[in-house]
């Protein structure tokens, strides 16, 4: 009987634990491909999404701090790259704005991501389409309040009348439109009989006026008081008073308006004296006290006024003034001399106060001090002769007084 013939197989074992483990070394190797691709993955990931937050966080932070100044006078399809800001480590964002109407604006931002060595990790271009919203105010008179206006002297002028100011002519926007009244008052105006030579308009004032009430000092079109306030390029906290307001300008040459000078309210004139870098200027004002103070200077654009408002001096501006309380005016009216029609007009409440001279006084010094020259005497370089403060109670109660001003 024969026995079956065996194979020889031996080796065989060696070959397959071989291609065992060259099979697990690319599933290992898979693995740890797939895990470092997904790492790389999830970090650029995370690179871009804090590139596209950079992006979406700076337009917020440009429309709250929007400078009027220069992108209002940017003109349509000009834009205007601004300085980069940081967001923290390694994030930052660069805005563009351009122009491509009078209304609308396209606010570009540029969000970044960065490594160590400043290398760029990521970007994300991110647009946000802005519209100018316009403060309309529906005037009524030149002055409009709640409550009677305090006239403290007569050297003041309200003026409801619509007219071109001084040296804008030759501006085709500045346009009149009908005349209004001088002063409008939901209450009393404060005007008294020696007020009236002082107030034009049609009428020059109005008082009792039911349509006056608290909207009208708190919405203005599409915008309201609180948040043109949150708007304010000025923010006053004192009270004042504020003296020297006036247009200036940076020292750099070539010069432009000053912009951080909070006492630096733009230009309201036009022609020779006036500084052309501030006429297109127009700040929002804002003084979150319970008083305003101004005492003479100049300016323009949109003044807020939380509570009272007292002006004293030449203050002159071109724009809105909302005061949420009362209007008082410090004004005094002082002549020389004392003549036959300021005299009257002192007497009938028109100037405040003069300044008088003593004729007989003046007459007596000088024929006194010539008589010392001719005796060769000893004189001073200048010989007072002396002036008296005229008021309306003195000439009521002082003789003295009354015969100084030939009554």
């Amino acid at each position: 009987m024969r026995s079956p013939r065996l194979s020889d197989e031996r080796g065989m074992a060696l070959a397959v634990a071989i291609f065992a483990l060259v099979i697990i070394g690319a599933l290992v190797a898979g693995t740890f491909f797939t895990g470092r691709l997904e790492q790389r993955t999830g970090r650029n990931t995370l690179y871009a999404a804090e590139a596209a937050q950079a992006g979406e966080a700076g337009a917020p932070l440009v429309l709250a701090d929007w400078d009027q100044f220069n992108l209002n006078n940017l003109p349509m399809g000009d834009s205007l790259i601004l300085s980069t800001s940081s967001l923290g480590t390694r994030i930052s964002y660069k805005p563009t704005v351009l122009r491509l109407n009078n209304d609308l604006f396209l606010i570009r931002t540029l969000g970044t991501r960065t490594g160590a060595s400043g290398t760029v990790l990521a970007q994300r271009s991110v647009g946000t389409l802005v519209r100018l919203l316009y403060v309309t105010a529906t005037a009524k008179a030149a002055v409009t309040v709640t409550k009677p206006i305090t006239f403290n002297g007569n050297s003041f002028s309200l003026i409801g009348n619509d007219s071109v100011p001084a040296g804008w002519g030759t501006d085709p926007t500045c346009t009149t439109s009908g005349d209004l009244a001088g002063i409008r008052s939901a209450t009393a105006t404060g005007a008294g009989s020696q007020d009236l030579d002082n107030i034009f308009g049609n009428p020059p004032q109005v008082a009792n006026d039911p349509t006056i009430n608290t909207d009208f000092f708190n919405i203005f079109g599409d915008v309201t008081f609180d948040e043109l306030k949150k708007s304010a390029d000025i923010v006053l906290t004192t009270s004042g008073p504020f003296t020297g307001i006036a247009p200036t300008l940076t020292m750099p040459i070539p010069q432009r308006c000053n912009l951080t000078n909070t006492m630096n309210w733009g230009e309201p004139r036009r022609g020779v004296g006036s500084v052309s870098q501030c006429y297109n200027y127009f700040p929002i004002i804002y003084e979150s006290g319970p008083l305003l103070k101004v005492t003479g200077g100049r300016g323009q654009g949109l003044l807020l006024v939380e509570g009272d408002f007292e002006v004293a001096g030449g203050f002159e501006f071109t724009g809105l003034i909302v005061a949420k309380g009362g209007i008082k005016v410090n004004v005094k009216f002082v002549g020389f001399d004392t003549s036959k029609r300021l005299v009257e007009d002192l007497q009938a409440g028109k100037i405040d106060a003069l300044v008088a001279q003593n004729p007989e006084k003046m007459g007596y010094l000088a024929v006194e001090t010539l008589y010392k020259v001719v005796k060769k005497e000893k004189v001073p370089a200048m010989v007072d002769t002396g002036t008296v403060l005229v008021t309306k109670e003195k000439i009521a109660s002082d003789a003295e007084v009354r015969k100084l001003v030939g009554l």
